[in-house]
């Protein structure tokens, strides 16, 4: 494995690449690297002749300078997991490289950036979107591993990625969660004990929502008793529980589409996010 610090070297290996019509798959990360990180990079690894990680901590897709201060770094046991999972090159960029001096463009979602996470967090998608851009087009890939768990900003990428005519396949992967079913979170090393006691309750939530309708009427009163679990929840607040088209994640109640429950709550540290496919 290779740590690669300027865009020069990534160019450098991405034209030896496109000569050896050699597939290149990547993997962006924020660091504080855990399994769920894992299973990308090693699926990244398998289906790619070269398989590319970035460790960046975007500035700008955190909603206040404190949030940014507290997010973990561990850039050491980061770079072992990138070894262990067999990556080829890890992409460590400064600031200056992807935000250079007079950066003054971003990119805005539309109006699948507006809800849900986009409401409760504003602006975070628009610089989510930027970065993962200016990433692609460092890195040039030509095809992109991205978890399930953040399912907004997945059909985000995807939507961006077919707007944009990026030449880059969007593979979503399944979350990777703990025996308990807690989503594995970088975050999650924040919440208290008895946060982390009831926090695996969230999954099981959803989990009994999916089981629990089969038609338009019986979805409504899931939904409601679904909110009232969450509200009940004694460590968590809940910000938001709705349905949504998986594609276009407007809310829906059409039983007849495919479906995605997506939903959000909020510790004195932390805020979880899960969600579930509708079967």
């Amino acid at each position: 494995m290779r740590v690669l610090r300027s865009i020069d070297e990534l160019r450098s290996i991405r034209a030896h690449s496109i000569a050896n019509a050699q597939k290149v798959g990547f993997v962006p990360t924020m660091g504080a690297l855990h399994l769920g990180h894992a299973e990308l990079m090693k699926v990244a690894s398998d289906q790619s002749d070269i398989s590319i990680a970035s460790i960046f901590i975007n500035p700008k897709q955190f909603n206040s300078a404190s949030d940014l201060a507290k997010y973990p770094r561990t850039i050491d046991d980061d770079l072992a997991i990138c070894s262990e999972c067999k990556v080829d090159y890890v992409y460590l960029p400064e600031i200056s490289d992807v935000y250079p001096e007079g950066f003054d463009t971003s990119i805005t979602p539309g109006s699948l950036g507006s809800l849900f996470e986009g409401a409760s967090r504003p602006g975070h998608f628009s610089g989510m979107a930027t970065v993962v851009v200016k990433l692609f087009n460092i890195v040039q890939p030509n095809v992109a591993f991205f978890g399930k768990k953040d399912y907004q900003q997945l059909a985000i990428i995807r939507r961006f990625v077919a707007d944009l005519n990026f030449p880059i396949q969007i593979f979503g992967m399944e979350t990777v969660r703990e025996v308990d079913g807690l989503a594995l979170s970088s975050r999650n090393a924040q919440l208290t004990d008895e946060e982390r006691k009831e926090a695996p309750r969230f999954f099981e939530i959803l989990q009994a929502f999916n089981r629990s309708f089969s038609s338009t009427d019986s979805l409504n009163e899931a939904i409601s008793d679904a909110k009232a679990q969450l509200l009940s929840l004694q460590c968590f607040q809940l910000d938001y529980f709705d349905i949504a088209e998986q594609d276009s994640l407007q809310p829906s109640r059409d039983t007849s589409k495919r479906l995605v429950a997506l939903g959000a709550i909020l510790g004195s540290q932390v805020r979880l996010i899960d969600n579930q496919e509708l079967q």
